[in-house]
């Protein structure tokens, strides 16, 4: 009986934070935000973040070009990885203390995520 009681409680906390972490749109009064939406989109959309953070990322990522390339002295192999500078972006949207707080990240111009918070103030 305990044994059920407990997991029962368990999967109930799991799937609340599941859900409470991630998202994949929110709404701005009655305009929809959804990952993929550019910068310029959102800020129409939802006006003027409370905070902004900028900083850049090096990424590394798997090379999709050619592995063989030609040089002056013969062939030689490519590198398989290329690092690229990433730009992120990371804006709060404080919606009242009726609301959860929305984190919103963009990655060179894209929203790729959104985060719920807690209560806003």
């Amino acid at each position: 009986m305990k044994m059920t009681i407990f997991s029962i409680l368990g999967v109930v906390l799991l799937l609340a934070a599941a859900s409470a972490a991630l998202a994949d749109s929110f709404s701005c009064g009655s305009r929809i935000v959804s990952i993929g939406d550019r910068k310029q989109d959102v800020l129409r959309k939802c006006g003027d973040p409370s905070h902004v953070e900028y900083r850049g990322e090096v990424r590394t990522r798997r090379d999709v070009g050619p592995r063989i390339q030609g040089t002056q002295i013969g062939l030689s192999r490519r590198s398989l990885f290329v690092e690229e500078l990433v730009a992120v972006e990371e804006w709060e949207y404080n919606l009242g203390s009726t609301r959860f707080i929305r984190y919103l990240q963009f990655e060179n111009g894209r929203l790729t995520s959104i985060t719920e918070g807690d209560y806003g103030y």
